[in-house]
């Protein structure tokens, strides 16, 4: 699977010549699952709706799966720069419920799945008393890779997208003494072009609890939908799928 930290840890190095308030690293770990739909053609043009089937009852997979979850903040003062990863395999087996490109329906396939997410962030604070608002811009970096494999022949089909997806960001944060809570959201549409298109809505909710100066521990949920399609030389995919589940962990307040 290709690195996505790599790209978080660029941008924390881009701004170490910047003057930083304070800064924050955490680590945790998250239980992720996959719900939705996926479909591929063996031609350009589009995918018809027939061709789309459900990831899980298809393909076999949708089970929770483990993954080491990072973030990181460094606070410029009015400005923030946040960065998190994760990312997680599955590997399942099913029965196609339709055509998936080259593959025919009710053939039985060994399904693999590689999912991995690096998000940065910057905004800027408002502070409203106890709540402060801190809208800004977002970079969501997905790494998706999905095959199917004939279990009698060893023909198999597959989607590999590496794709940087800019977006609108939202983060809010209210705290009272020792606890504070945490939303940020992020959104973008693109309007259909050359057969390609893209809908995502992120959203990761936390709580965080200050034990001690310079500690906290959190607990929290990430969604990520997307509903996208596109062609590559000479397939068409569409997707629409939710990734989601909860994540926890702790960090250090510099």
């Amino acid at each position: 699977m290709r690195s996505l930290p790599v790209a978080c840890l660029a941008c924390s190095l881009w701004c170490s010549a910047c003057s930083v308030v304070g800064a924050t690293a955490e680590l945790g770990w998250t239980q992720m699952s996959v719900a939705g739909d996926i479909a591929l053609a063996s031609a350009r043009g589009g995918v018809p709706a027939s061709a789309s089937q459900d990831i899980g009852s298809a393909f076999g997979l949708g089970e929770d799966q483990g993954s080491p979850y990072v973030r990181g903040q460094l606070d410029l003062g009015t400005f923030v720069l946040t960065a998190s990863a994760f990312g997680f395999e599955e590997r399942g087996q099913g029965v196609l419920n339709a055509t998936f490109g080259g593959l025919s329906a009710t053939t039985p396939v060994a399904t693999e799945l590689e999912f991995a997410n690096g998000k940065i962030s910057g905004t800027f604070d408002i502070d409203l008393g106890p709540l402060k608002l801190s809208p800004g811009l977002a970079l969501d970096l997905f790494d998706f890779r999905f095959k199917a494999t004939e279990t009698t022949f060893g023909n198999s089909e597959q989607i590999d997208e590496f794709t940087p997806v800019p977006m609108l960001f939202l983060r809010g944060e209210a705290g009272v003494s020792l606890v504070a809570a945490v939303v940020e959201i992020g959104w973008l549409k693109t309007p259909e072009l050359d057969n390609a298109e893209l809908l995502l809505l992120d959203l990761e909710a936390m709580v965080e609890l200050r034990l001690a100066p310079g500690f906290q521990l959190f607990a929290g949920y990430r969604s990520i939908d997307i509903d996208a399609k596109g062609e590559t030389d000479t397939d068409s995919f569409e997707v629409d799928l939710n990734v989601s589940g909860w994540l926890i962990g702790g960090g250090l307040r510099f």
